[in-house]
């Protein structure tokens, strides 16, 4: 047994839903509403849809309107999908026979109803994340102005790397996957500058690969990537460079 219910909301936007005999609830679209209804009518009774066959503009769509507070009309609906006995006697009732669909006209609750302690879980998470938001941005220019230090000293690029994993802690917080994979290329940049090029290049191959998996491409985080691989190959080439000119055990250069 299935019962075809309209959910009119107060700017008047209808949503036509039907539960069948399994509990399940399907979004039916406008186009298919017609023909459904048609299919769950008797056969044996004549109907304007008889009609409809030899003049398609004749078409009537029986309902039983019902004005809801939308409160009630969540649960109602919740108790027609999970409990049969009562789709039963509401399709027994003799004010729904004949009826093809259910229209729940949804009102102005006559008293609001305020969750105040979803709303102040709510509030509380909100700021906690502007707050968040605050500090990555503060944490962010000064690992920049670290990192652009630790060009020429060591020192200022071990703290810039420890920013950033500070930077990443708080990703993990946040649980933010592409977050996270941007604090560690800023670490791997830390790890470029003091010599670690091993550690590094596993750390941007590893988030390349991460952003070539997503379904929507962050072009941000693939660029990142290319770029930072770019200053690894420099900082190989300069080290196989140095390898090259210095001199060997008798004294001579093995550059030629």
């Amino acid at each position: 047994m299935s019962i075809l219910i309209c959910i009119s909301d107060l700017t008047e936007k209808q949503e036509f839903k039907e539960i069948d005999g399994n509990s399940k609830v399907h979004t039916l679209p406008r186009k298919a509403l017609w023909s459904r209804v048609t299919s769950l009518r008797p056969p044996n009774k004549p109907t304007h849809a008889d009609n409809a066959q030899k003049d398609s503009k004749t078409r009537t769509l029986r309902r039983l309107i019902i004005e809801i507070e939308g409160i009630s009309a969540f649960y109602l609906l919740r108790e027609l999908q999970h409990f049969t006995q009562l789709r039963l006697q509401l399709s027994a009732n003799p004010a729904l026979r004949g009826v093809d669909i259910l229209w729940l006209q949804l009102r102005p609750p006559k008293k609001e109803v305020i969750d105040y302690k979803w709303n102040l879980i709510l509030a509380h998470t909100l700021w906690e994340r502007i707050e968040v938001e605050y500090l990555m941005s503060w944490l962010s220019t000064l690992g920049g102005g670290f990192s652009a230090l630790g060009e020429q000293f060591s020192r200022c690029a071990d703290v810039a790397g420890k920013i950033s994993l500070r930077q990443l802690h708080i990703g993990l917080r946040l649980g933010d996957p592409f977050l996270q994979a941007r604090c560690k290329l800023y670490y791997s940049i830390s790890l470029i500058q003091t010599g670690r090029l091993r550690q590094a290049k596993y750390i941007i191959r590893e988030q390349y690969k991460f952003a070539m998996k997503q379904k929507e491409l962050d072009g941000r985080l693939v660029k990142m990537c290319q770029g930072i691989w770019l200053r690894l190959q420099y900082e190989y080439g300069l080290r196989l460079k140095t390898k090259k000119s210095t001199p060997d055990i008798h004294g001579g250069s093995s550059d030629k």
